[in-house]
């Protein structure tokens, strides 16, 4: 962004709405004509990046909900990768998938596609709160302490599109996990809310504030805390210079004592600090290789992946061979490899093979 930008980023954000911004891209979808630098900061809400400073080609960025793909939207994917981005897609170490060289008259097309399968790119960037991180093997991990599905998923409905949330002063990034020392993703998210027990085995989050631990609430108090925290940032983050706006700076301004106090009145319930927790003496799974899945009769295979852009050819392999094993999703992982998280334990070692042949290997 450049400096001239970032000082009227309040004023961009004002001028349009995140529907007119939609509507603008398929006016230039249409008619091809330039994109202002004002507009294509706002396109990147939608997760579309100009690739050259003549707009001869962009890139898209696609949010997964937890990392995952289903069989379907794998296909989905294959097949944009290979009809509008010259072979050209990522797994991203965001868990997102990258599609590069992409035309702006095809992006309708794209979001259609994408829509029948139930992905979508928005808020995928902008000063919003970003699709919650979770441990890349949550629901099939039976060393965690809570399965966190149910609570990813209502993170996500409570910040994605909601327009409470969609104009904070900068971008903020929640995790949830069921591991106490949380899923040790690339960099450390503002707010994680990490399950532990207490010492009489009862389930209870921890809040951790760029890391630091300020208490516990429990299960059914998570949302509305998460709620609370956008809020108060929203509301108090600095909105006159970008270089301060971010979350981190407005917690450092106050101080974590002020914040805390600020957080525990905006709720109709106390957050707790004196909380003796059991320490877990269950060694976290690996995630690489194959593995016992905690689902009966499964297995989920790790795989690395050795080059940045996966080729079509590899990615119809990949869905041709979760279909002969009678997979059916695999999971992104947050260095950019992926997870088949349902193969049949008794096929695992022969579904593992074939998959390193066509360059996803688990023998690492």
């Amino acid at each position: 962004m450049s400096n001239n930008l970032a000082s009227n980023i309040e004023k961009i954000k004002k001028d349009k709405s995140e529907i007119d911004v939609l509507a603008d891209i398929y006016f230039h979808a249409v008619f091809g004509e330039k994109i202002s630098l004002e507009d294509l900061e706002r396109f990147k809400w939608y997760g579309i990046y100009a690739q050259d400073e003549k707009q001869n080609y962009f890139k898209l960025k696609i949010p997964l909900s937890m990392g995952e793909l289903n069989l379907t939207q794998l296909r989905t994917i294959g097949l944009i990768s290979k009809e509008f981005s010259n072979d050209s897609l990522i797994f991203s170490d965001e868990q997102k998938i990258e599609l590069l060289n992409l035309k702006i008259s095809d992006l309708p097309k794209i979001f259609r596609l994408l829509q029948e399968v139930n992905l979508s790119t928005f808020f995928e960037a902008g000063h919003t709160v970003r699709r919650v991180l979770t441990c890349p093997i949550n629901t099939i991990d039976d060393s965690q302490v809570f399965n966190v599905s149910s609570l990813a998923k209502k993170l996500d409905e409570t910040f994605i599109g909601n327009k409470k949330f969609s104009n904070l002063p900068n971008s903020l990034q929640m995790a949830i996990s069921g591991h106490e020392e949380g899923c040790n993703v690339k960099t450390t998210p503002e707010v994680s809310f990490n399950a532990t027990t207490d010492n009489k085995d009862k389930i209870i989050f921890m809040i951790k504030i760029l890391d630091v631990n300020i208490g516990y609430i429990s299960p059914a108090q998570v949302i509305n805390t998460a709620k609370a925290i956008a809020e108060i940032y929203r509301d108090f983050g600095d909105r006159e210079n970008i270089s301060s706006s971010s979350f981190e700076h407005l917690v450092k301004k106050w101080g974590m004592a002020r914040f805390f106090d600020i957080l525990n009145a905006s709720t109709n319930y106390k957050i707790q600090r004196n909380i003796s927790t059991k320490q877990s003496i269950t060694p976290r799974n690996p995630r690489m290789g194959i593995n016992k899945s905690s689902i009966k009769g499964e297995s989920y295979i790790g795989c690395k992946i050795t080059s940045s852009i996966i080729e079509n050819k590899n990615l119809d392999s990949l869905s041709s061979l979760l279909e002969k094993y009678s997979a059916t999703k695999i999971k992104i992982t947050h260095k950019g490899n992926i997870i088949i998280l349902d193969a049949p334990s008794k096929s695992a070692n022969d579904f593992a093979k074939e998959l390193e042949k066509i360059n996803f290997n688990p023998f690492v």
